[in-house]
């Protein structure tokens, strides 16, 4: 069975230029959330964006090979942010929202 993969909900995520640089060509998924099992999560919940080679992987300031992981830590937040909105939206209040996302991905990203 195929991977299923819902529309990314990130904003400003588009298929036409890199999430940080604005590139239109070598671009592939990134998932926001990502590792121990989180990484099917994130695509049913559409927490990824689309990123340039060179900002995904190949220079010292991507978001796998940069040391301190600042974006790698900023796309958590966001993608953590941007799902409990969505619940928020559905009309769960706001801790009903936050223990829905915790429940789901097993932890906060803040």
């Amino acid at each position: 069975m195929a991977a299923k993969f819902t529309p990314s909900i990130i904003p400003q995520s588009t298929e036409t230029q890199c999430y940080f640089c604005g590139k239109k060509f070598g671009l592939c998924r990134h998932h926001c959330l990502h590792g121990r099992g989180t990484r099917k999560l994130a695509e049913e919940d559409g927490l990824w964006i689309w990123i340039c080679d060179s900002c995904h992987d190949m220079s010292n300031e991507s978001v796998h090979l940069d040391p301190e992981r600042k974006k790698d830590k900023a796309l958590q937040k966001l993608a953590q942010d941007t799902l409990i909105s969505k619940y928020r939206k559905q009309g769960y209040p706001e801790q009903i929202a936050r223990d829905l996302f915790r429940e789901r991905y097993g932890r906060f990203y803040d």
